[in-house]
């Protein structure tokens, strides 16, 4: 979603034959299609498509972020397989993250965007987020119980301008998240916003959904 809001935009693929359930959570967004002010859509812990987040910028906080629920149909999570260990998930994690900031620019670049600089703040917050999501068993922007939003987490790691938030499960590569977040119009709108300066990306590899992709984006 971008809290984006991984939350997802309205035309993203479909994962699935069975339809996602959504609850609705009383807190200041906006849903894009449609522009209900004060929910946001929150999947349910077995959803797999991908969500994402927008926030105001600093000096225009009357701006409520958008969200967009993700596409009907989430896929049914794969059979469990053995898992490598901590150490090499950890190793190839980190160099998925390096990916995706370099697919990110490129795509930037060819929009006639900056490229956005690595913020190991914004980078803590995302991968935090995505290793909740695999430990814990949800796919949403919120943790299950109301836990911090997207501004929140990248708040608490010392980031004060928080931009937007793109979160995507399932997809094994970096490749495949990057382009299920291209053909999402909310999570495309993110990646080439030439008002992002800095950007964080958190990924973690394994658990019920294959695979947790976390992208958060800053102002400065």
């Amino acid at each position: 979603m971008t809290a984006p809001q991984p939350g997802s935009p309205a035309g993203s693929r479909s994962r699935g034959a069975h339809r996602r359930r959504i609850r609705i959570v009383p807190i200041a967004l906006a849903v894009a299609a449609g522009t209900v002010a004060g929910t946001v859509a929150v999947l349910s812990s077995d959803d797999g498509a991908n969500a994402s987040t927008e926030y105001g910028r600093p000096d225009d906080r009357s701006t409520a972020p958008h969200t967009v629920a993700p596409a009907d149909g989430a896929t049914p999570a794969a059979e469990p397989t053995a898992e490598p260990s901590a150490t090499k998930q950890r190793s190839r994690a980190a160099r998925y993250e390096a990916e995706i900031l370099r697919l990110v620019n490129k795509a930037r670049k060819e929009h006639g965007c900056e490229p956005l600089h690595n913020d190991k703040r914004l980078a803590k917050a995302a991968r935090l987020h995505s290793e909740d999501m695999k430990a814990r068993n949800f796919y949403a922007h919120t943790a299950p119980g109301g836990g911090p939003d997207p501004k929140e987490r990248m708040e608490a790691q010392g980031y004060e301008d928080a931009h937007a938030e793109n979160i995507d499960a399932w997809e094994r590569t970096p490749e495949g998240a990057f382009r299920a977040w291209m053909e999402s119009p909310g999570h495309r709108k993110n990646i080439l916003s030439c008002s992002s300066k800095a950007s964080g990306v958190g990924v973690a590899i394994g658990g019920k959904l294959r695979a947790y992709w976390t992208q958060d984006f800053g102002y400065k």
